[in-house]
């Protein structure tokens, strides 16, 4: 499977067994056009106060997935999940709006389907699983807080729901497309951006809660796109390939509005980014398999107007490892 895989649902591990049947399935080594600030010039890498959460795994069929938590004011550094006995694989975590809590995807230990689970940071208590009563026939992924942080939106079994933060069932939203993925509310919770399959593509759509209409936000002929995160009122991230030919993935910024999505300028044709998460407005906290890498994925922040591009082992050399560090996000409060 190709080092670069993130798990995001079902549907991203099926993007995953057609990405390694093809040419490229290791990592590329060959330096691109993208800005690489040399070691002089570090002082200039963004001033961040808030906090990281991702995960890092051996590979994804290694069902070895942790938590961890990088504090950028005290430089502190942990794996959350040790010692989290119910829970195993866990991965995907997203931040309440505070910044008190997460919710992440995780297999109950036992099982293989997965839950979704909330734990409140820094408690000495495991995380609670909010869906255990659905039970073994419902697989739960890819779960967002609202950005009201009442609600959380998942998938389940392929179909969009919403539940409120104890676990009770809100809402299915049905989507014409064969399964639904890692959806994300648009600010102020009245749409919700996802993944939908058609065929054997995933594209970017929009679905409006109120009227229960759909707006394609990006679908290419041959061209698979995925994981959009809502960056503010006007905006989104996703991630896509560079063309139908060249499947590395590569970052893009999207719009609500008509105009077509941007292609973010530190993208190289001969490497992956993706998993992007936004921050302090024009900052994008992604992972990359690109030139200088420790492992296969490391973790990256980039300057989406100007593409320089800083490796998150400038602020902490434990960041980033020999493993894969994916699915990161960030939270502005400390």
């Amino acid at each position: 499977m190709k080092s670069s895989i993130q798990h995001y649902g079902f549907v991203y591990l099926l993007a995953a067994l057609f990405y390694c049947i093809l040419p490229g399935c290791s990592k590329n080594t060959t330096a691109g056009n993208a800005v690489v600030l040399s070691s002089d010039t570090l002082q200039n890498q963004p001033a961040f106060t808030g906090r990281l959460v991702f995960h890092r795994y051996t590979c994804y069929s290694c069902n070895d997935s942790q938590l961890y938590l990088y504090n950028f004011s005290s430089n502190s550094f942990s794996e959350i999940s040790k010692g989290w006995t119910n829970v195993q694989n866990s991965m995907n975590a997203h931040f309440s709006p505070d910044g008190s809590k997460i919710v992440f995807m995780g297999t109950a230990a036992g099982t293989n389907n997965w839950d979704i689970f909330l734990w409140n940071i820094n408690s000495p208590g495991l995380p609670k699983n909010l869906t255990a009563y659905l039970g073994s026939a419902s697989d739960d992924e890819d779960c967002k807080f609202s950005s009201g942080g009442t609600k959380i939106i998942f998938k389940q079994n392929g179909v969009l729901t919403e539940m409120d933060t104890t676990g009770r069932i809100l809402s299915n939203f049905p989507v014409p497309q064969s399964e639904a993925s890692m959806p994300y509310f648009e600010n102020g919770d009245t749409a919700i951006l996802y993944a939908g399959m058609v065929g054997t593509l995933s594209n970017i759509y929009l679905y409006h809660i109120a009227d229960a209409s759909i707006t394609t936000k990006n679908a290419l002929p041959g061209i698979y796109s995925y994981y959009p995160i809502t960056r503010d009122d006007t905006s989104f991230i996703f991630t896509r390939w560079y063309d139908q030919i060249n499947q590395h993935d590569q970052l893009y910024l999207g719009f609500f509005d008509s105009r077509g999505p941007q292609n973010l300028p530190f993208n190289e044709p001969t490497a992956d980014y993706s998993d992007g998460y936004p921050a302090l407005g024009k900052y994008i906290f992604l992972s990359s398999d690109r030139t200088g890498t420790i492992g296969g994925y490391d973790l990256y922040v980039a300057d989406m107007n100007t593409g320089n591009i800083w490796s998150l082992s400038n602020y902490s050399p434990g960041i980033n490892s020999a493993f894969e560090e994916l699915g990161s996000c960030y939270t502005a409060t400390q």
